[in-house]
């Protein structure tokens, strides 16, 4: 069984695996169609740090919406969400083969608004069709923002507070602390600003948590 928790956003999905071997931290980014021979730009140069050093794995794509006619972009959104839905179960797939894949998402935060949003949900929908098209609807499962929030200690909690608690290790997870990422973060402050993918990934991390407690106690 592979137990898959995602992050979803556009521009930078965050996922955490666990399988026999523990735990798979995975970035996604968008770097936007630029030449990887050129000098890395400061805002992905973790991003690339931390695959060299192979303390996650860091996957490249390009999204694709540029138009300023509406009608074209939006067709281009269309095709945008299916590639990056494509790339994330055509990864998982590839490096995690198995008969089975749990794969555990956050629901929409209802008070968010705007155009960004709206895209986020579209986005989002793609990749909820192609978990659905390849794994069924019985293995994919949605909590709500606050239910992941509170199981890492505040049904509230903004980023910092998530960062602090994956870097307390608040599950007393020894196949956490074996990971390099959580090795990495220690002893590191984030008050005041958490770099990408950072947050991204303890999020995953948080709402795979959630999907595995909750199964355990349906079982039970």
């Amino acid at each position: 069984m592979i137990h898959i928790g995602i992050d979803f956003s556009i521009n930078s999905p965050g996922c955490c695996i666990l399988d026999d071997n523990g735990y798979h931290f995975i970035s996604f980014f968008n770097y936007g169609g630029r030449d990887l021979e050129k000098k890395v730009l400061k805002a992905f140069e973790l991003h690339f740090s931390l695959k060299e050093d192979k303390t996650l794995d860091s996957v490249i794509y390009d999204r694709g919406p540029r138009s300023k006619e509406f009608i074209v972009r939006e067709r281009e959104k269309m095709i945008d969400g299916t590639n990056i839905s494509n790339l994330i179960i055509e990864y998982f797939q590839e490096n995690f083969d198995s008969d089975e894949y749990q794969v555990y998402l956050e629901g929409f935060s209802y008070g968010s608004k705007g155009n960004s949003f709206i895209d986020l949900i579209q986005y989002n929908s793609f990749l909820r069709n192609e978990i659905v098209n390849s794994w069924g609807v019985e293995n994919i499962s949605i909590y709500q923002p606050s239910h992941v929030k509170k199981l890492a200690g505040k049904g509230n909690a903004n980023k910092h507070y998530m960062v602090k608690a994956f870097q307390d290790d608040v599950f007393n997870d020894k196949d956490l602390r074996k990971t390099k990422l959580w090795k990495w973060t220690q002893g590191k402050d984030f008050s005041e600003k958490i770099p990408k993918p950072i947050d991204d990934l303890v999020d995953a991390y948080f709402i795979l948590q959630t999907g595995i407690k909750n199964a355990a106690c349906i079982q039970t």
